[in-house]
């Protein structure tokens, strides 16, 4: 019970520390449009319209995951996903053996699920770490493709052509949809359900504004790219003026596991009066729950800072 209040907390924390990109994407439409008189708002959504660029069904949405996910992990993703849900088994049997001691299919579900989350929260990681690190790249060669004299379906054809990675391709295939003739609203569609990140969105939103109602989209890319970059500066500079809360939290919170992982070999009999016997199991719920809320005691403390 109490290994399995342990699971249940962490999940509940990287619940709650996961970012919102949808809610961080309309907060920042709702700031745009509230300086906006009502008339130019109404004007302004038949060409910022984040409804048809982001709203899916439950059904869509899983599709859509289960697609990037596929395509995260690589060749050969079943065969990858088999071994690791496989290993995840072992482990579940060795944490049962050795910790826990109770119904095993308990332990296999559960240690299955978050394995699996932690897995996804990886590769979402991972994407997202390639992402802001290409997706500059191709900004600055979209712009000078622009100020080049190219229109905007020749620039992103040339990035795509240009640009190696993930956003390259994107920005290809993107390229090669509106060459066929496809509807800029559903290449631009496809394409934000491939990277869901606000910086994308503001890059869509600024692409069908500027193919609906023209503009300097040269000026515009500069200021897009600049703000990027200071969003990526204050990024950076928060996470340096947190990373010794960060560290210091990480050591404390895991220090009383590794503990109880060595008081197994150093002093059994410790271990199974701390574990499993009735009145040492009020220490191990102390444990969890003094962990839990200092964690979240720092989440919420780091959350506030303001670089």
């Amino acid at each position: 019970m109490a290994w399995l209040s342990l699971i249940f907390g962490g999940l509940l924390l990287l619940y709650v520390a996961k970012p919102n990109y949808k809610k961080t994407i309309k907060q920042y439409l709702g700031a745009h449009t509230a300086s906006k008189s009502s008339l130019d708002v109404l004007q302004e959504g038949k060409a910022i319209n984040l409804n048809a660029l982001s709203d899916e069904t439950f059904r869509q949405k899983m599709q859509r995951v289960v697609n990037n996910v596929r395509r995260q992990i690589g060749a050969g993703a079943i065969v990858k996903l088999v071994v690791f849900v496989a290993l995840l088994g072992l482990l579940a049997m060795y944490l049962n053996n050795n910790f826990v001691r109770t119904a095993l299919w308990i332990v296999i579900v559960i240690v299955e699920i978050f394995g699996l989350y932690l897995g996804y929260v990886w590769l979402q990681k991972r994407e997202r770490k390639a992402f802001d690190s290409e997706f500059p790249d191709a900004l600055n060669m979209l712009t000078s493709a622009v100020s080049s004299g190219e229109s905007l379906t020749h620039a992103i054809v040339y990035v795509g052509k240009t640009l190696n990675g993930e956003v390259g391709k994107e920005f290809k295939l993107m390229g090669e949809r509106l060459q066929m003739g496809e509807s800029p609203d559903a290449v631009f569609r496809k394409a934000c359900k491939r990277f869901p990140f606000p910086a994308f969105y503001f890059f869509i939103i600024t692409m069908r504004a500027n193919m609906q109602r023209g503009g300097q989209l040269k000026e515009v890319m500069t200021r897009l790219n600049r703000l990027m970059f200071d969003a990526r500066t204050v990024d950076k500079k928060k996470y340096a003026l947190t990373s010794e809360a960060r560290a210091s939290a990480k050591i404390v919170g895991v220090i009383p596991f590794i503990f109880l992982f060595i008081l197994q070999y150093l002093s059994p009999e410790n271990y199974e009066y701390v574990m499993f016997n009735p009145s040492g199991r009020y220490i191990l719920y102390y444990v969890i729950i003094s962990e839990c809320i200092g964690m979240l005691i720092v989440w919420r403390l780091m959350k506030g800072v303001e670089a």
